[in-house]
């Protein structure tokens, strides 16, 4: 039954909506938690589906939580009769909140949002991979919570971003009704004449936003009105302030920013001294951008940040941040990740100046060729080695990852493909014309190698002492022109007219 003022309603959502660009998609999933405030939303937007005035598919998603035990089961049975009668396809998914808080030693009402967000997202990629579609989500957050979680974030002591939240579009999660003051929601459906579950919880003071909403907020309206009236205007005001730092901000995040093989990173000079409050936004963007969200990324973790960026630094330093991740700043580069992730990244730093860095132990015998050249898998990598003897040492063509090795250096013990994973750091390399020889782990201090990415770090090995470390030298044999010119003058055994093995390191 259209009223003129369920018409208004609809209008009112609409506008705003189109304004922010949140009905660009072609499925909208509602989370319909059966109260008010969810229902009103749900049939807000079929509403405006049947209207034509947004031609989104409408589904709806149902996360049971089993924490007040009947009434979860009756208000899921409600949600399913409410998708029966408007003919909108529902997914009903049952969680152990309960068990999943005291695993995480985390609130009820935290399990709660995490296991929902999380299967917002699930259920989303798995309708976009099946209809192809793109897939936002639909919460029913209205003024009265922006109200309420500005005043929580205040007296915690929240900056900007935490003042202005929640917002309308934030990643592929919408909010329609920011619009709307709840009142406005539950005297639609009382008009309408459609049933909703009242969560007997909310009245009461349990929970800091329980005791905003039943105990401060109307002491408040006794003496200044209803508090949402101005603290919504305060949000638009701060809305317009942190667009504005967002542009900047995005600005200095492009250009401190890199990547390195596809691994985001700030470079160090480039933000170390712009504004304190445009260098925590670029932070906070290169943890977003590694881990997709921000959560309980903290003051006291930025500041760490901070101390971190400042100054030269040699070699290495790792930070702790919240669930085991790390900040991670090698030279002028700034990362950051999980311990794997940091590994993976100093290798791709080494790789970047010239050294192989494999994914694991590495420990392969180097045979003596037939006639053929051969091909073996490296394991734990993504290179092959390619070995074949060569005859004639004046024709060859040179690369950065081969080596030429007399082939009498095959006659009496093994040579080996490995890295330090497997062999330790107890080799010396004397490289070719030097009259002394360094440790390994001296050597890759020397070279500047990330101490996370030495024990990966491929070299080709006969007893204790290194014959060839890609990226650095050789001992023995050469590499290119340059070097077999000096190979022949040196006047070893073989030099001019003997043969040589080509060993060759190729990315599959």
């Amino acid at each position: 039954m259209k009223t003129e003022e369920t018409v208004e309603i609809l209008d009112k959502v609409l506008e705003f909506s189109k304004s922010k660009g949140l009905f660009d998609c072609g499925i909208i999933v509602v989370g319909l938690s059966g109260g008010p405030d969810s229902v009103a939303l749900f049939h807000i937007l079929k509403g405006l589906r049947n209207c034509f005035d947004i031609d989104c598919d409408i589904y709806a998603l149902h996360c049971n939580h089993h924490l007040r035990p009947g009434v979860c089961d009756e208000e899921a049975e409600l949600v399913r009769q409410l998708c029966a009668e408007n003919h909108a396809e529902l997914k009903v998914l049952d969680f152990d909140c309960r068990e999943f808080a005291k695993l995480n030693h985390i609130s009820e009402e935290t399990a709660g949002r995490i296991l929902r967000y999380e299967a917002f997202e699930q259920y989303a990629k798995a309708l976009e991979k099946a209809t192809g579609k793109t897939v936002r989500i639909a919460i029913a957050h209205h003024k009265d919570d922006v109200a309420e979680t500005m005043m929580m974030n205040l007296f915690r002591g929240s900056g900007l971003e935490g003042l202005v939240n929640p917002k309308p579009l934030t990643g592929r999660i919408i909010r329609p009704l920011l619009c709307l003051k709840k009142s406005e929601l539950t005297d639609y459906l009382d008009t309408l004449g459609v049933r909703y579950a009242i969560d007997q919880t909310n009245l009461t003071t349990e929970g800091t936003r329980n005791t905003w909403r039943n105990e401060i907020f109307p002491m408040i309206a006794e003496s200044y009105g209803d508090p949402a009236v101005p603290l919504a205007r305060t949000y638009k005001l701060l809305s317009d302030d942190l667009d504005f730092i967002s542009c900047l901000a995005a600005k200095a995040y492009d250009a401190g920013k890199k990547l390195i093989s596809g691994y985001p990173v700030l470079t160090v000079p480039g933000i170390r001294d712009i504004h304190r409050a445009m260098k925590s936004r670029v932070i906070r963007a290169l943890w977003l951008e590694t881990f997709g969200d921000l959560t309980d990324f903290e003051e006291s973790n930025l500041n760490d940040c901070f101390e971190l960026m400042e100054g030269d630094i040699g070699g290495e330093v790792l930070l702790d941040m919240p669930f085991g991740r790390k900040a991670y700043r090698f030279g002028d580069v700034f990362a950051f990740g999980t311990e794997e992730g940091i590994r993976e990244l100093a290798c791709k730093i080494a790789e970047d100046m010239g050294f192989i860095a494999a994914e694991g132990p590495v420990e392969l015998v180097i045979e003596l060729p037939g006639a053929a050249e051969t091909e073996v898998k490296i394991l734990n990598s993504a290179y092959i080695l390619k070995t074949r003897i060569i005859e004639n040492a004046r024709e060859l063509e040179y690369n950065n990852h081969s080596w030429f090795c007399p082939i009498e250096a095959f006659a009496e013990g093994k040579i080996t493909l490995g890295n330090s994973g497997v062999a330790g750091s107890a080799f010396r390399m004397k490289r070719a014309g030097s009259s002394g020889s360094k440790e390994l782990n001296r050597l890759m201090t020397d070279l500047k190698i990330p101490e996370s990415a030495r024990a990966q770090i491929l070299f080709v090995k006969k007893g204790g002492d290194i014959l060839w470390l890609p990226g650095f030298g050789h001992g023995i044999g050469f590499t290119n022109a340059v070097s077999l010119d000096k190979y022949i003058a040196s006047g070893q055994s073989g030099a001019g007219d003997g043969a040589f093995v080509r060993i060759a390191l190729e990315r599959q």
